[in-house]
């Protein structure tokens, strides 16, 4: 695996499956599930502001919830982990 910054490219393909599935929000961030190129985690939130993870996989062209975010459930940053 390259380079773990998501491109631009993948963004709009990303974006692309999740409006093809009905899905609508804002994109809050994109990150690379590790181990792969070719699958996200990506955080979205809606008009209330709930926000929710979901995996885009870009090889199977799914999109899968994962979990609403709250206190319990937070995205992890790579600046979290670095210790």
């Amino acid at each position: 695996m390259a380079d773990k910054e998501v491109a631009q490219l993948e963004k709009m393909k990303i974006i692309g499956l999740f409006r093809k599935e009905g899905f609508t929000g804002e994109y809050d961030s994109f990150q690379r599930v590790s181990g792969t190129d070719r699958e996200f985690f990506v955080v979205m939130s809606n008009e209330q502001g709930i926000k929710a993870l979901f995996r885009a996989s870009l090889m199977l062209n799914a999109v899968e919830f994962q979990y609403v975010q709250d206190d319990k459930h937070t995205f992890v940053t790579e600046d979290a982990d670095a210790s």
